[in-house]
Order: C-alpha cells, then sequence, then structure tokens
C-alpha cells in the first residue's frame, strides 16, 4: 500500500500541487471579490445614510437594501466559486451546466410570481412609495401599513382587517400621509348679522384656530353664493393628509363654540 501510495504521488504530484494552487487562487480570487465588493456596498450606504435630508426611516431601508445586495453577492460568488473548483478539479461542466441550467429553468416557471414579487418589493423599498405607519390606499384597498417586506405587504384596514398583498400584485398607490391636503369647509352665517360684521366674526374666529396639523393660516373667501337669507363662506387650509377629518372636525366644534359664545346665527 505505501510502494503504491509513493508511486501515485510520484506519477500525480506536479498534478496535485497545479490543482492545489489553482483552487487556493480561486478562493483567495472570491474572497477578494466578496470583500472589495461589500466595501463598496458598505462605502455607498455609508455615503447615503450620512446626508442630513435622510429620516431614520429612510435609512432604515437603505441598510435593508444593502443587507440584500450583500447576499445576492454573496449567493453569486459562492456559484461561480463551486464551478470554478470543480472545473480546476478536471470535472467536466458541460453536463453540470447543463442540468443547472434545466432545473433553473423548472424553477423560473415555477417561481416566477415569487421572483416579481421580490423584484417589485426591492423597487418599493428604493422608490420609497410608502413605510410602516402610514395611510395608503393600494389598489382600491385603504389602510394603514403594518409590516413590508421584500415579497409581502400587510395593511390594516378601515373595519380592522389584516390584509395581505403579494408586492408583485402592487400597481397604484396612493400615500396619504405625505404633502398637504387641502382643507376645504364652507361656512353660513345669517343674513341679519351684516355681510362686513359676519366676515370680520369668521376671520376673528379663524385666527384664534390652533392645530398642530395646520401648516398654513385659514383663508376666509367669499361669500361664494347668492342667497339673502346667509352669507356662504369658504375656508381653505393645508393640513396633514392623515389629519384632514381631524382638523375639520376640530374647527367645526371651534366655530360652533365661539357662535354660541358670540351669538353669531350659523345656518
Amino acid at each position: 500500500m505505501q510502494q503504491w501510495l509513493q508511486r501515485f504521488w510520484e506519477q500525480r504530484a506536479d498534478a496535485i500541487l497545479l490543482t492545489t494552487l489553482q483552487v487556493a487562487l480561486i478562493v483567495a480570487l472570491l474572497v477578494a471579490a466578496r470583500w472589495i465588493g461589500g466595501r463598496i456596498i458598505q462605502l455607498i450606504v455609508h455615503a447615503l445614510t450620512r446626508k442630513i435630508e435622510l429620516s431614520d426611516r429612510r435609512q432604515a431601508q437603505i441598510r435593508t437594501i444593502s443587507a440584500l445586495l450583500n447576499s445576492v453577492l454573496s449567493y453569486v460568488l459562492l456559484f461561480v466559486g463551486i464551478l470554478s473548483v470543480l472545473g480546476a478539479l478536471g470535472v467536466n461542466l458541460g453536463p453540470v451546466l447543463a442540468t443547472a441550467g434545466v432545473t433553473g429553468l423548472a424553477i423560473s416557471f415555477g417561481a416566477q410570481q415569487l421572483v416579481r414579487d421580490v423584484i417589485n418589493g426591492f423597487f418599493i423599498l428604493v422608490e420609497d412609495q410608502f413605510a410602516v405607519g402610514e395611510e395608503v390606499t393600494i389598489d382600491g384597498i385603504h389602510g394603514v401599513v403594518e409590516t413590508m417586506g421584500m415579497r409581502i405587504t400587510r395593511l390594516r384596514d378601515d373595519e380592522g382587517r389584516l390584509v395581505t398583498l403579494a408586492n408583485g400584485s402592487i400597481t397604484r398607490v396612493v400615500n396619504h400621509s405625505r404633502g398637504q391636503a387641502t382643507l376645504t369647509l364652507e361656512v353660513g352665517i345669517g343674513g341679519e348679522y351684516g355681510l362686513a360684521q359676519a366676515r370680520q366674526w369668521l376671520t376673528d374666529a379663524c385666527s384664534e384656530f390652533h392645530h398642530s396639523a395646520l401648516h398654513t393660516p385659514l383663508e376666509v373667501s367669499g361669500p361664494v353664493a347668492l342667497d339673502p337669507a346667509r352669507y356662504v363662506f369658504r375656508l381653505r387650509s393645508k393640513v396633514t393628509p392623515s389629519q384632514l377629518e381631524a382638523v375639520a372636525d376640530a374647527l367645526r366644534a371651534h366655530l360652533l363654540e365661539r357662535a354660541r359664545r358670540d351669538g353669531v346665527p350659523l345656518g
């Protein structure tokens, strides 16, 4: 046995050493490529998250995307490394690649929706279409985002039901929690009060109204209707979209209380 091993080593020593060097070189190149790729991703994320205008939520999304890119890079390099090592060991890669191609084709047909969900989820994160806690309408379903991932998004609708949506099926998103909404409210005051006096009272009452979701002062315009029995004024302001109804209710309550105190006939 020892003689056989010695003869085998004498015959195959050069080939074994060459193969070992090739495998070691492949591993070293893969490790270097993984380090360089990870470093590039880290530098890009660091540069983006250092921007002052990025919120904590946005920075968290960028870190999630960076983790995904690192995982994709690792799997790609692992696949390339396995094929390279097999080639260095003298394995015929033709049948392996053919089998992998057929298997990949079968998997791709069966996982088309899954791949579509993941890709669309990636772009939802990158484009920052919505975030957890925001009020949205997705393809006609209105609710608050509870969780969002690479494959699915969960909403809590107006009736308290938890709705799960595949990211690949999301085509139209209306985000009610961003930007500013326009609050419009019409107020009628009895004609016996006098036009100038009614406008002045309403202007003073609006100037006393304050709300954290109110972005601009209330504007009074009118009368907007030709009605001798009452004067109809229109109030406008910019408010936080998700607080539109709450601000309108608070404004109505304020005007009713002020009118009751001052004896102004609302109608």
